[in-house]
Parts: C-alpha cells; sequence; structure tokens
C-alpha cells in the first residue's frame, strides 16, 4: 500500500506535470511562433529569447522574495497562486504583442521563484532521510515525464507542417488556448494538496519555526556564506546553463537546421518526447531503486549524469552547424545532420538532468530539511540567474560556445557536488563521535 505521504508527492508531481507540460511545450516552439509574428507584425525576431530571459531574470529576483511570501501562505496556497502567472503567461499568446508579452514573462518569473521554493516545501514536510530520494525521484520522474507527452501534442499540431517556416494564427490560437487549460487544472491540483497536521510534524520530530521576514532573510544569506552552500554554488549555475540549453536552445538548433528534413518542427516533437522519456526513466528508476540508489551514494550518479551529459555535447556539436542556434541553415555539421543522433542526444540530456536534479534535490532535503525553504530558495536563485544571463547571450553566439561553457561549468558543478556532499559526511562522523563522546561522559 502506498504511504500518504509518498500520495501527497504523486499529487504535486501531477500538479507539476500539467503546468511544466504547458509551459514546456509553448518553450520549445516559442523562438518558431515568434519568428512568424515577426514576418506578419514586425515583433522582435529575437522576442523569444528575450522572454524567457525576462522569465528568468524576474525568476532569480522571486527567489530572494519566496521564503517570507511561503511563511505567511504555506506551501500549497503559495504553490497555486503562482501557478495562475503561468497562465496568464501562456494566454498572452492568444493576442500576441510585445508590451503583454515581456509583462506576463515579468509575472511568470516572479510566480515561478515562489512556485519552485514552495514545492520544495512541500516535499520536506512529507519527507525523512529514508524516502527523501525516493520522493525526489518520484517527483522529477513524473513532474518531467511532461516532455514526452508535450513532444506528442507539438507532433499532432505539426506532423503536417512541411517546410513552411511559418504557423497559422488559428494553430498558435490551438495550441495556447489548450496549454491554458492545462495549466489551470494544475493550479487546481495544487490548491487542493493536503498538507501535514500539527500532530503529523510533531511526530515526524521537525520543528517548525516561526520567523519574520527579517529574520527568514537574515537566514538565507547565512546559508550562503557556509562553505557546503558555496560549494553547491557551482553545481547551481551549472544547472542553469544546462536548463537553458535543453529546453530553449537545443530545440532551436533542431528548428533552424533544415538539412535534418523537410519538417523541422514535427523534429522539435520527437525532440521532447525523447527529453521527456530520458528525464522520465531516470527519475523513476531512481525511485523504484531508491534502496539501491542509496548504497551508490548521490555522488556517483552526478558523476554519471555528467559524463551522459559530456558525451551529449560532443555529440550535438558534430551533428549540428555551427549558425544552428541563431539563424535558418542548410549548412552540415561535421558530419550530415542526423535525425537518429539528434533524438538520441534529446533523450541523454533529460537523462543526466534528471541525475543532476534529482540528487540536488535529494540532498537539500536531507541536509537541509529544517531550513529548507531558504536552502531551494539559494538553488532556484543562482539556477534562474545562470538562465536568465544564457538566455540573453544565447542570441548571439554560435553552437560551438555553448558546448565549451557547458563542459567548463559542468567540470565545475561535479567538483562542488562533491566538496558539498564530502563536507556533510564529514559532519555528520564528527557529530557521531561527540554524540558518543558525551554518552560516555555521563554512563554510570
Amino acid at each position: 500500500m502506498v504511504e500518504a505521504a509518498t500520495l501527497n508527492v504523486i499529487q504535486v508531481s501531477m500538479a507539476f506535470f500539467c503546468i511544466l507540460f504547458a509551459f514546456d511545450s509553448a518553450s520549445f516552439i516559442q523562438q518558431t511562433v515568434i519568428n512568424t509574428k515577426h514576418k506578419q507584425t514586425g515583433i522582435t525576431k529575437e522576442a523569444g529569447y528575450y522572454s524567457l530571459a525576462f522569465v528568468y531574470g524576474f525568476y532569480t529576483i522571486s527567489n530572494f522574495l519566496a521564503p517570507p511570501v511561503i511563511n505567511r501562505l504555506k506551501a500549497r496556497w503559495s504553490m497555486a497562486i503562482a501557478g495562475l502567472t503561468y497562465a496568464l503567461f501562456q494566454a498572452s499568446f492568444l493576442y500576441l504583442n510585445e508590451p503583454a508579452l515581456y509583462l506576463t514573462s515579468a509575472l511568470m518569473g516572479l510566480g515561478s521563484g515562489v512556485n519552485w521554493t514552495a514545492q520544495g516545501k512541500y516535499l520536506a514536510l512529507w519527507s525523512t532521510p529514508k524516502n527523501a530520494t525516493k520522493h525526489a525521484s518520484l517527483f522529477w520522474g513524473v513532474s518531467r515525464g511532461c516532455l514526452a507527452f508535450g513532444g506528442v501534442f507539438l507532433y499532432v499540431m505539426f506532423h503536417d507542417a512541411g517546410k513552411d517556416m511559418e504557423i497559422a494564427d488559428s494553430t498558435i490560437h490551438v495550441l495556447y488556448s489548450i496549454t491554458t487549460i492545462v495549466t489551470l487544472i494544475g493550479v487546481v491540483l495544487m490548491a487542493t494538496l493536503r498538507m501535514p497536521t500539527d500532530e503529523q510534524i510533531q511526530k515526524s520530530g521537525k520543528v517548525v519555526v516561526l520567523m519574520s521576514t527579517k529574520e527568514i532573510l537574515i537566514s538565507t544569506f547565512s546559508l550562503l556564506t557556509t562553505r557546503r552552500m558555496q560549494f553547491l554554488l557551482f553545481t547551481f549555475i551549472y544547472t542553469g546553463i544546462e536548463l537553458s540549453f535543453w529546453s530553449g536552445i537545443y530545440p532551436t538548433c533542431i528548428s533552424f537546421t533544415h538539412q535534418l528534413g523537410h519538417n523541422t518542427k514535427s523534429l522539435i516533437a520527437f525532440n521532447a518526447i525523447a527529453q521527456g522519456m530520458g528525464q522520465g526513466v531516470a527519475g523513476l528508476f531512481f525511485t523504484f531503486m531508491s534502496k539501491q540508489t542509496r548504497k551508490i551514494g548521490r555522488i556517483r550518479i552526478v558523476v554519471a549524469g555528467f559524463i551522459i551529459h559530456i558525451c551529449t555535447f560532443i555529440a550535438i556539436y558534430i551533428n549540428f552547424p555551427s549558425e544552428a542556434p541563431l539563424n535558418d541553415t542548410d549548412a552540415d555539421g561535421f558530419i550530415h545532420p542526423s535525425i537518429t543522433i539528434a533524438v538520441v542526444c534529446a533523450f541523454l540530456l533529460g537523462f543526466g538532468d534528471a541525475c543532476w536534479n534529482s540528487q540536488i534535490y535529494s540532498y537539500l532535503v536531507v541536509r537541509h530539511n529544517e531550513n529548507c525553504t531558504e536552502a531551494f530558495a539559494l538553488f532556484k536563485f543562482f539556477q534562474a540567474l545562470l538562465t536568465s544571463i544564457t538566455f540573453f547571450y544565447g542570441s548571439a553566439i554560435q553552437l560551438e560556445w555553448h558546448m565549451l561553457i557547458l563542459t567548463i561549468t559542468g567540470i565545475l558543478g561535479v567538483y562542488g557536488f562533491i566538496m558539498a556532499e564530502r563536507i556533510s559526511i564529514a559532519l555528520d562522523e564528527s557529530c557521531e563521535k561527540a554524540s558518543t563522546i558525551d554518552s560516555a561522559s555521563i554512563a554510570p
């Protein structure tokens, strides 16, 4: 029988499944939609990149505002209200214009910081050191599995598109009407989440400390000064750069590389399906093999994710032309662009991403359970900051520079995670020794 805590994790996972299904499906095709509107209305050609940069820029800011908001509204209502900003963003594409696009992008960015930090808090409320890896992997596998369903959705929408570089207004309206409705379903799931009672919190042994807004902000900045968190910053930075690449830049490479075939928009759908399968397979594998993965350890899983990503970056560099992130191109990469390689790379990007994120979640839930709101706020702050920066420079640099930046920051990210985990283990061992000495000193 499934535990009540796990059922709650499944519900919040399904809520994020709905919201991310809508957001990621729209993000994959967003720059292509903007290109169509650029030809029709004169909207800035790079507005899709700028919009996502606004999203992640305001997302960055909101991570420091999130802890006091969550302290006041609690995790459930923080997620539900923040989820509405996603619906506003989707709805803005029904009557697309630049001011509305940037405004709703900013609002969604503010909501995202609250949403993700509250999700981390909610996960911590229902998790213990024994089931933290299981719950983190379950959440990641289910919520990110939306990519596969989003890919099927995009394929249904665009499989007959052919070489037409423009998307019909009727198709755009159907696409964003559906994503808006699905987002609202996710909001309803968030609003109906169960919260633990005071009795359940007491039984779990968790300490709930009521703090003022000032105290929460001080606690957040104090956490940032610890050695463990400073090492983790390298890991957070890599996940932010890598997030922008797989969610926005890589799909754009596929869309702009004409040598992949006559209908690259449908290939974006296969990319989403493959990424979703990679995320889902990794997340659910770590869930059902939670006992084994605890024995393997978080460090080995993160290292495995890094190796997978490095091999993937090499394959992408060989398969795509340098201009692919920037403009429509008929050029080849080092080889003639291969659909098979492109889709396999998408799967590996998703699988590796799940390796990184599931273990970061597990680490924060276990090592920072009592101040998880502050820990997740810092995680999402630095992740979003680098994602925003990457979308800004992503509209100006060629593919090889993306690969170089990802490789260097990936190495630093692995190093940071290993050091943070080892410091935590050393602290645990020192605490155990101190406890043993104290026990011996009071023994009769």
